[in-house]
Order: C-alpha cells, then structure tokens, then sequence
C-alpha cells in the first residue's frame, strides 16, 4: 500500500528559478534514498506536486514541504492511500514552464506522454484525474497551451 499527496502552492517572489533548480537536486537524492516518487509542475509562479511513497515517508516530508518558507498559500487536493504510484521509475520530475515556447512545447508533449502511458486502472483513479485537472488548470490559467 503506498500513499499520495497531490497539494499546490505558490512561490515566493524571492524563490528563483535557480533555486527552485536547486531545491529539485536535492528533492531528487532524498526522494530516490526514500523510495518516493512525484512530480512538480511550475507555471507563473505556482507549484503543483504529487508526491507518493510509504505514507510514514509522505506524511513526514509533506510536513516539511508544508514549513518550507520559500512558498506560501499550500492547499491540499487530495491525500489519500492508493495501491500503487502513477509512475514508479520518478524520485521527482519537474515540468518548467517559462514562456520559452519551444522548451514549453517540449514539456508539454513529455507530460502528455506520462499521462498516457498510466495503466488504465490508475486511469480512472482519484489521484490520476485530480492530477491531470490541476495540471490543466495550472497550464490554462496562464494561457498555456492544452496538451
């Protein structure tokens, strides 16, 4: 049995780009020696994240994501136990999107690929469709484009 938190928030104005590449690196080492997996979606200044694993190792370091003092405003979509992850193989995949046409493009169809290539049982799971709505709520409210 794993467990899922899928939670938006929103950057700092101080939090840069570079340090939120930074962050990444070492969410990506912690996650990995933890055996947790999500991903997070940066658009226009917001987060959106799922993060799955042992409920102990989500509930722990949902609590420090929530402290963190370089965000603000973290709401929380969904939390909940689930049988398995949407995508076992991510200690943390980030999905920037800048304004950079070309690179959005490319985030755009990498996404559109992760989403398709879920079981179709996770498919019609809470945690799947509430990540994929969020997703194109965050896309959409900065007129990005809709995969």
């Amino acid at each position: 049995m794993f467990y899922s938190i899928i939670y938006q928030s929103k950057a700092k104005a101080e939090f840069t780009i570079a340090q939120i590449d930074m962050m990444l690196l070492k969410a990506k080492q912690f996650n990995k020696t933890h055996n947790i997996s999500g991903c997070i979606i940066y658009n226009g200044h917001k987060f959106l994240q799922i993060i799955e694993g042992q409920k102990a190792d989500i509930i722990k370091l949902y609590a420090k994501i929530k402290a963190d003092q370089r965000h603000e405003n973290v709401i929380t979509l969904i939390e909940t136990s689930t049988h398995d992850t949407l995508w076992d193989d991510w200690s943390m995949a980030f999905y920037k999107f800048t304004g950079d046409a070309t690179k959005d493009q490319h985030n755009h169809m990498l996404l559109d690929l992760y989403f398709n290539a879920v079981s179709d049982h996770q498919k019609s799971s809470e945690v799947y469709n509430i990540l994929r709505e969020n997703v194109s709520q965050l896309l959409t409210s900065n007129k990005q484009r809709i995969y």
